[in-house]
């Protein structure tokens, strides 16, 4: 299949899935249509809003991060507010005739390609094996953690704030496991 761009894109959360359903219209007469699960929705919001720089959640305490640092996330996300208002949120997603590929897709997994520390190209590898690569600029990342959050605002999902912290130590857990056949009720 020949690299198509996208021209348009919905985000919608489906109930009955639990799930979201990402739609990309690469013509006039074709969409590609991949289910997005919880997990993939938050791998992708945390690499995606590294980019975008939306405002989440409450800046960190003071005491956790200095006053250059809070000034600079302050901008980059007033930079990232300004620059939604300059995408289309308002036109209805026209749905094209037919779908790329009639099967399902779920996407599994995902990857991301980085170019001079800039995200560049995002593949979601699906659970039949089709791959559906994505290149991207800064404002279709911008679309697309924007519709994230709303989105999963309407699903009632958690989307990562900031990175996660490593914890400063790390404990195990030892369980020992049965040799003889157990009856579960």
């Amino acid at each position: 299949m020949q690299p198509q761009s996208i021209q348009q894109i919905n985000l919608s959360y489906d109930q009955h899935q639990d799930r979201l359903l990402m739609r990309a219209a690469v013509s006039d007469e074709q969409e590609i249509q991949v289910w997005i699960t919880y997990r993939v929705a938050r791998q992708i919001f945390k690499v995606f809003n590294q980019e975008a720089h939306l405002p989440v959640s409450g800046p960190l305490p003071l005491s956790e991060q200095s006053l250059p640092e809070a000034t600079q996330q302050f901008v980059q996300e007033a930079e990232a507010v300004e620059a939604l208002d300059d995408l289309d949120f308002e036109t209805a997603y026209q749905a094209p005739k037919s779908v790329v590929t009639e099967q399902t897709l779920l996407a599994v997994e995902t990857r991301f390609v980085s170019v001079n520390d800039q995200l560049n190209h995002v593949q979601l590898v699906c659970a039949n094996g089709i791959n559906v690569n994505i290149n991207v600029n800064h404002e279709l990342v911008l679309a697309i953690s924007r519709m994230l959050l709303l989105a999963s605002k309407e699903a009632g999902w958690t989307l990562p704030s900031a990175p996660a912290k490593e914890p400063q130590s790390v404990s195990s857990i030892v369980m020992d496991i049965p040799v003889e056949k157990q009856v579960l009720h």
